[in-house]
């Protein structure tokens, strides 16, 4: 068992803040500060207290814990809105290392039950005629520093959840210890979570106790809660409360705009037929991972440094650009600076531990390094790919800084439409299927293949009218001809191939 760090719940308000809090307290021992939250807002007037509270129990790698470590909460809509906020810079300082030094859990739930929960509250509820006024003038009670505009409580939902699942998604790069969990999990499988809580946390768990709502009534009195502010906790519920219609309505954006890709990236699943999931390919004992590095080290120096010093400082590369990515998956990923594009490519796009992440993760991004070192000048020199300024590693991560492109020259948005998963058909009515041609056969010749160049969002048109493929972690090398058409890569790419014709 390792020492314990504090433990930052982030949490929709009516989503299993205290669920998830109240699990943490009674199986691993840690304790609640129940007198406060982490509010943004007012966290210069109560530092003193909080701060009080969250050191007596925070990890410090000089010295082991002398007291029990702390569970708090926080509804703050996005990642360091403190930083919005006119506190000082001791103050920012010390909410950084409570985020860097602490074990952050994000709990998520169906929008719609969190919809119900927050209607029938009555310190919600008696403010509005109906549910029709709650639904859209619902003030936002609680979500610090929305400096957005929003038309109804499920477009807020949405846009919190995006927010957080981008950090959740970037942990790595944000230096941040992060878990995520639903609420729906908990409930249907608790024992289960407890487990999964307990790995994340690095503890043992013998017997699990159960909190969860159903047991209520027969409480027991070493079971510790946060709140007495319980409702039934059903799965569901919100049917009671929603008209069937808007609950579909609700239902169908949360999946366009979040559902599936969350569920693509949690769960690494087959998308199309002719993708492969690759997570299991990057666990620990699956390669000879340090062999395999020494082994890139020595073709990486045999390399020329082609790169001038680097234009962007990647440290403060959120004060320095344009704009970010719009797409939750890359927020914290993709930076838009005037001529510049740095994106940071995570190997296989999936979660997997930090353990793991830290251990493979950096051989990988050097693996797919050394390929764009290796293919870059002929890609480029063909008019394939766009100039690529810098290339190396952060954090274990590979990073780029290309040439940018117009954000309204990029397929998708050029033409206005969003394929569906397994849609290949697009490139001929959209006449770009000549130029894909092009450039995955002249690729091919030099034993290159562009894995996802059939992809409206890895594509864009120049100035000349002329395709660029800017997915440089979609390259594969191989040594000879006969390696490269024996690969499962080349197999998949020609299918895309021939369905878009």
């Amino acid at each position: 068992m390792t020492s314990k760090k504090n433990v930052i719940v982030v949490s929709a308000r009516r989503s299993g803040t205290h669920l998830l809090t109240d699990l943490v307290v009674n199986n691993f021992g840690y304790e609640s500060i129940n007198y406060n939250y982490l509010d943004y807002t007012k966290f210069t007037d109560e530092m003193e207290l909080f701060e009080s509270a969250m050191n007596e129990g925070s990890y410090s790698y000089k010295q082991p814990y002398t007291n029990h470590p702390k569970v708090t909460w926080t509804h703050a809509h996005d990642f360091k809105d403190y930083l919005k906020y006119n506190h000082s810079k001791e103050d920012n300082a010390e909410l950084d290392r409570y985020f860097s030094e602490s074990k952050i859990i994000f709990i998520y739930r169906d929008i719609r039950d969190i919809i119900n929960s927050c209607y029938n509250r009555p310190r919600y509820k008696n403010k509005y005629k109906d549910f029709t006024d709650f639904y859209n003038n619902f003030d936002f009670d609680g979500y610090e520093l929305i400096d957005q505009e929003y038309n109804n409580i499920s477009d807020l939902l949405i846009g919190y959840y995006k927010n957080w699942f981008s950090v959740y998604m970037s942990r790595e790069l944000l230096g941040l210890d992060m878990e995520i969990i639903s609420y729906e999990e908990i409930i249907s499988n608790y024992d289960s979570s407890v487990n999964k809580i307990a790995g994340f946390l690095e503890q043992i768990v013998h017997t699990p106790i159960d909190v969860r709502l159903e047991n209520i009534n027969k409480l027991n009195s070493n079971i510790k809660y946060s709140t007495n502010d319980f409702r039934s906790g059903k799965i569901g519920e919100w049917v009671n409360t929603l008209d069937l219609k808007l609950g579909e309505e609700i239902a169908n954006k949360y999946t366009l705009d979040l559902g599936n890709s969350l569920n693509g990236f949690l769960n690494d699943i087959k998308i199309h037929k002719y993708h492969v999931p690759l997570r299991d390919s990057f666990q620990i004992k699956s390669k000879d991972w340090k062999a395999i590095e020494a082994e890139i080290d020595i073709k990486i120096k045999q390399l020329t440094n082609k790169f001038k010093p680097l234009e962007i400082d990647i440290d403060n590369r959120y004060k320095d650009c344009l704009e970010q990515s719009p797409d939750f998956r890359y927020y914290h990923k993709v930076f838009l600076y005037k001529d510049y594009v740095l994106k940071f490519n995570y190997p296989c796009k999936a979660t997997i531990d930090k353990k793991t992440f830290d251990h493979v993760i950096p051989v990988c991004s050097k693996q797919q390094l050394l390929t764009i070192l290796e293919t870059d000048k002929y890609l480029y020199e063909n008019g394939i790919v766009p100039k690529l300024h810098h290339a190396g590693l952060y954090k274990g991560v590979l990073y780029i800084v290309q040439e940018r492109f117009p954000t309204e020259n990029i397929l998708y948005k050029k033409f206005n439409f969003h394929p569906k998963w397994g849609d290949f058909t697009w490139p001929v009515k959209y006449n770009v299927i000549n130029q894909i041609k092009k450039h995955f056969y002249k690729a091919l010749k030099n034993n290159i293949i562009l894995t996802d160049i059939v992809n409206a969002y890895n594509c864009a048109i120049d100035e000349n009218g002329n395709l660029i493929y800017f997915d440089l972690d979609g390259i594969k090398k191989f040594d000879n001809k006969e390696q490269l058409i024996a690969s499962e890569e080349y197999k998949n790419a020609i299918g895309i191939l021939n369905e878009s014709i």
